[in-house]
């Protein structure tokens, strides 16, 4: 499976879940208790789980994770999606060796729709 972060292409997602979650944006009430506006969005909340990444594919993760916001390409049931995207927290993988070579496992994200 494949994701494409601000034209970085990942081919090592091992589980990709898309979510469509409710976000209330803005709620406010007069004196008498009334709801006055109620905005309500329908956004993608996706977590992605990396398969083994190499040096250079994390290195490529990390530096994409301090960007405010990030353009994220995605299959959805809604067919392919692109939208801008917050990645919440920086991955922080576990050190494995593949036949000497360094590779990096466990690295999981969590990214909000803008």
């Amino acid at each position: 499976m494949r994701i494409t972060i601000d034209d970085a292409e990942f081919g090592n997602v091992t589980e990709l879940n898309v979510k469509r979650e409710l976000r209330r944006t803005d709620i406010r009430y007069n004196t008498q208790g009334d709801m006055l506006i109620d905005l309500v969005n329908r956004k993608y909340l996706l977590e992605v789980t990396f398969g083994l990444l190499s040096e250079s594919e994390l290195s490529t993760l990390r530096e994409l994770s301090k960007k405010i916001f990030v353009s994220v390409t995605f299959d959805s049931p809604e067919g392919e999606i692109t939208e801008d995207f917050h990645i919440s927290d920086e991955p922080a993988p576990a050190l494995t060796r593949v036949n000497g070579v360094r590779m990096y496992g466990g690295v999981k994200l969590t990214m909000k729709q803008r």
